[in-house]
């Protein structure tokens, strides 16, 4: 592979320049806006950097009837050597940039960036996806609709690995800040086990802190025709554990408060024990910030987290959040849930689906 840098006054300059040295089937790596010249930072010029690259080989002329000398052994792992150093710092150097800048680029590009960023698509997101789409536009040269649909796909297989297709172990506990819905949604998750696969379930809380909380789930467990047991320490868990042995999947509800207190955590750790056999989702609402979430994932890390559930997906129109949040944490999301009925709001995700909803009010205007 050939690398080159260019710095011009426009990219229609550029491309000519790039053409000219490395052929049609070169391709843009990279380009940012820098400022040049000037005398004490004052008079300086904008210009635009570009890094572009080529995998064909320079084919070299040659004078009839001459023969030049095949390059040794020795030269030609010296040059390989030297190509391979200039990659590894260009690529470094790009590393190193810390937000994509579209300003240099072509319409449809500098479009789709900046529908992703109005849906809050983190920003080590976009750097992740800008040389395949550059590389795409210049090859292909898509209109604005056909680099979205490329994007829609590119997002799909960059988080294909992201769905948790279940099942549940025999515990299953939510925990989460408060408001975000956990004892609702724990209920939806209930719900679909005995109406979806007739299966005998049991709740346990250990929230009790909430009066309206053990109340509400009194009323899901009425209707399901589930026992509920209350648990305020440790020994009242244990026992809750024996007496409910008998049940395929015992739910279990969790107080929702500050968790950026550490203490709140601690004090969840002294009650429910965690075990092999107990599974736990982190619910969080996608009304939330995403500095927010990232803080509470942190808090709760250390109970051993297996999956993401994510709430309120209807009370929102942007929804990047949930992308930053699995790219971030490297955590599988279970359900989102999208209303307050029980059974019906609550949806195992799939990234195609939730991509369709992302960039459902796309429009190329």
């Amino acid at each position: 592979m050939k690398v080159k840098k260019y710095v011009v006054a426009s990219m229609p300059q550029a491309m000519k320049a790039i053409r000219s040295d490395l052929g049609e089937e070169a391709v843009i790596l990279h380009s940012k806006q820098i400022r040049t010249g000037g005398f004490l930072g004052l008079f300086t010029k904008a210009k635009i950097e570009v890094l572009a690259a080529v995998d064909s080989v320079e084919k070299l002329s040659v004078k009839k009837n001459s023969s030049p000398p095949a390059p040794s052994m020795e030269d030609n792992q010296s040059f390989m050597k030297q190509q391979l150093s200039e990659l590894n710092t260009l690529v470094s150097q790009m590393n190193q940039m810390p937000k994509v800048s579209s300003s240099s680029y072509p319409t449809a590009v500098e479009d789709v960036f900046a529908y992703l960023r109005l849906q809050e698509i983190d920003e080590a997101i976009l750097k992740s996806i800008e040389a395949s789409m550059l590389e795409y536009y210049y090859l292909h040269r898509p209109n604005s609709n056909q680099l979205m649909e490329w994007t829609k796909s590119w997002f799909v297989n960059q988080f294909k690995e992201s769905e948790w297709s279940g099942p549940f172990k025999k515990y299953v506990s939510v925990v989460g800040p408060t408001g975000v819905g956990k004892t609702t949604t724990l209920a939806k998750l209930a719900a679909k086990c005995v109406l979806e696969h007739n299966q005998k379930i049991a709740f346990i809380t250990t929230d009790t802190y909430r009066i309206s909380a053990i109340e509400q789930l009194k009323t899901y467990a009425s209707i399901l025709n589930a026992p509920l047991t209350i648990c305020y320490n440790g020994a009242d868990f244990k026992k809750a554990l024996l007496e409910t042995e008998a049940y395929d999947v015992i739910f279990i509800d969790t107080a929702g408060r500050n968790f950026l207190e550490q203490q709140y955590v601690n004090d969840l750790k002294k009650i429910i024990t965690f075990q092999e056999d107990l599974q736990t989702f982190l619910v969080l609402a996608l009304t939330s910030k995403v500095s927010d979430m990232k803080a509470v994932y942190e808090r709760f890390a250390s109970l051993s987290v297996d999956h993401l559930i994510f709430t309120k997906q209807d009370e929102t129109t942007r929804k990047g959040s949930l992308l930053n949040m699995l790219y971030h944490c490297g955590k599988r999301a279970a359900f989102t849930t999208n209303g307050q009925d029980v059974p019906e709001d609550v949806s195992a995700f799939k990234i195609k689906e939730f991509i369709d909803d992302v960039f459902g009010d796309w429009k190329d205007e």
